[in-house]
């Protein structure tokens, strides 16, 4: 998933076109509707016709807590961030069917915030953060960026992860890298023993590999001249929809505070990471 590279460093069930609605709306007709990305596991997916993953279980317990029922939009990434919010939260695509209430996976960065003033940044539930994923049989068990200046590391084409490797050790490393379209790929060349290690968010990582054997380790190894490796993930509203987004806010303060967020992580195998910034903060802003 492409979301830091835009910070500057399928399958729907729904077949007919969406409005998103403000909170008394939402109450009335009892749905809450929700984009979020489709073949995205560990987040967002589908697996026996059923959709699963992090952010379905959380949007299911914010519209639980709304009382209301959820309805989920599973979509395609576009080309950037800016891109996936027009076409879901506050326009629609130009091809049709509409936009949503909410789209979780959004950074909560105030840069990014400003660039981006069509819609509301909200309800951080996550920080998430760049580490490796490799393999101890390959460089041992505790290896440094070094390790790939001689073996072999994949990454997901387009990422900050990619766009680093190529930079770091002054270019040495970018011989090595194996480009994969998907994270997914890269995780599965990992554990066949095609490539040496992985470079990546934690969640996807530790979600991919949840099954992994135990010479394949994931955690954070040093990484000079990267300015930014975590990032807090939260809710994106349209920008004029102040009650329904004050109101994620609260409400995923609670799921927070009461444990319910770390549940769903650890359902999925996934560590979790609190955001720095408390929800209820956020919603001042």
């Amino acid at each position: 998933m492409r979301v830091l590279v835009s910070l500057g460093l399928g399958l729907s069930i729904l077949a007919t076109s969406l409005l998103a609605a403000g909170l008394d709306d939402i109450k009335n007709k009892g749905v809450l509707s929700a984009s979020l990305y489709k073949d995205f596991p560990p987040y967002s997916y589908v697996a026996d016709g059923k959709q699963m993953g992090i952010d379905v279980d959380i949007a299911n317990a914010l519209a639980a807590k709304l009382g209301v029922s959820s309805q989920i939009r599973l979509v395609g990434a576009d080309e950037n961030v800016e891109d996936d919010l027009r076409n879901n939260v506050w326009k629609g695509h130009y091809l049709g069917g509409g936009v949503t209430d909410v789209m979780l996976h959004m950074p909560v960065d105030n840069a990014f915030s400003e660039k981006v003033d069509k819609v509301k940044f909200v309800a951080p539930y996550q920080l998430e953060q760049v580490v490796f994923a490799f393999d101890t049989n390959k460089v041992g068990k505790q290896p440094t960026l070094a390790n790939f200046m001689s073996d072999t590391i994949g990454v997901e084409i387009d990422t900050l992860s990619d766009l680093y490797l190529l930079e770091a050790m002054q270019g040495q490393i970018s011989k090595n890298i194996h480009h994969f379209d998907s994270l997914s790929k890269a995780a599965a060349a990992l554990k066949a023993g095609e490539i040496a290690g992985v470079m990546g968010p934690r969640g996807e990582l530790e979600g991919l590999l949840k099954d992994r054997p135990d010479h394949i380790q994931v955690q954070s190894l040093v990484t000079p001249g990267l300015a930014r490796s975590s990032w807090a993930m939260g809710v994106a509203v349209k920008a004029d929809n102040e009650e329904l987004a004050k109101a994620i806010n609260e409400n995923m303060a609670s799921l927070v505070n009461d444990g319910t967020i770390k549940k769903i992580f650890e359902q999925y195998k996934v560590t979790y990471t609190p955001p720095a910034i408390a929800p209820e903060v956020t919603a001042k802003n």
